[in-house]
């Protein structure tokens, strides 16, 4: 689906383009979802670009991320979507600056591209340029990501709560813990990615170069990056917390595994006597005097209790139970 967005009246009006249509006069924001190669093509025509195919838009190399072809800005940054659910993920966006319009090109929906748009058709917003335009969807994603990030320290709160709260530890879950501390850390590590790719954007389209930017966008780039830099140290802040927490619950599991053996082996301590003395008197030899003695198997009875009062009285006062 092709998308054009036309200022007007200090907002953007969404036109929605069908192939072998003419883009509109003054259109400074195409977005593009999930495109055909038809639609690929009927863009490079349009707008006289290469526009990434998908495959291109997955490189990882920064040469193949951020680059000048043509008088034209390429760039690629991940972002994260299904932020929300158990499973979120990282997609790669594209954006090229050219002949002043923003071409934005993606595979998924993130949040913050149906966020800026809903709120530019409604709201007067800086868009009389394709700079201004990508200033405040950039604006819009920095947002998103520190909306996640406090998702993020939330649930680190809420295990750390769980971990340390004295309960009975039978009520802990503990699969479910790391479960979730493997989801938190996941999360944070998207972020932190999605951080590093646009603080490397918005320094590739703030450079000094031939590119005029407006004075607004500039502003814009200028509070996005300390932004991203703010962001990005509380993201590993997070990251921190969230290794302790896990550190924590492994040590927890590992005392409540010592405290189950420790019971076994205060068990066998105390089993131990009175079965030496039962294996004795079961011995079937003719001369054991106590055989044939009238009190000889109370006696016995006796020592076996005997023997294992007493190992379980000596623990006790040492504190082992």
């Amino acid at each position: 689906m092709i998308t054009a967005y036309v200022p007007a009246n200090g907002m953007l009006k969404p036109v929605e383009v069908q192939r072998n249509e003419a883009i509109p006069e003054g259109t400074v924001w195409i977005d593009v979802l999930s495109p055909g190669d038809d639609d690929l093509v009927f863009l490079d025509k349009a707008l006289g670009l290469d526009v990434p195919t998908e495959e291109d838009m997955q490189e990882i190399e920064m040469s193949s991320r951020l680059y000048h072809e043509d008088d034209a800005l390429y760039m690629t940054a991940t972002m994260i979507t299904q932020a929300d659910t158990p499973n979120p993920l990282s997609v790669p966006v594209t954006f090229v600056l050219a002949r002043k319009k923003l071409l934005t090109l993606r595979y998924a929906e993130p949040l913050p591209f149906h966020l800026y748009a809903s709120q530019a058709q409604r709201h007067v917003v800086p868009c009389s340029s394709a700079e201004d335009v990508l200033a405040g969807l950039l604006d819009a994603i920095i947002d998103r990501v520190a909306d996640i990030l406090e998702i993020a320290q939330h649930d680190i709160d809420t295990l750390s709560r769980e971990i340390f709260v004295s309960e009975p530890r039978a009520k802990r879950n503990y699969n479910d813990i790391l479960s979730r501390i493997g989801r938190g850390y996941a999360l944070i590590s998207q972020a932190r990615e999605s951080l590093v790719s646009f603080g490397r954007l918005v320094g590739f389209v703030a450079r000094p170069s031939d590119l005029k930017i407006p004075k607004s966008a500039e502003r814009g780039f200028k509070t996005i990056t300390r932004d991203i830099t703010a962001l990005s140290d509380h993201a590993s802040f997070l990251a921190n917390n969230i290794n302790f927490v896990l550190d924590a619950t492994l040590g927890l599991i590992s005392n409540e595994q010592n405290s189950i053996i420790k019971i076994f082996s205060v068990a066998a301590v105390v089993f131990l006597p009175p079965t030496l003395i039962a294996s004795i008197y079961g011995m079937n030899f003719d001369f054991m005097p106590e055989l044939s003695w009238i009190y000889g198997y109370p006696m016995a009875l006796g020592l076996m209790v005997l023997f294992a009062v007493l190992p379980y009285f000596f623990f006790k006062y040492r504190g082992w139970l």
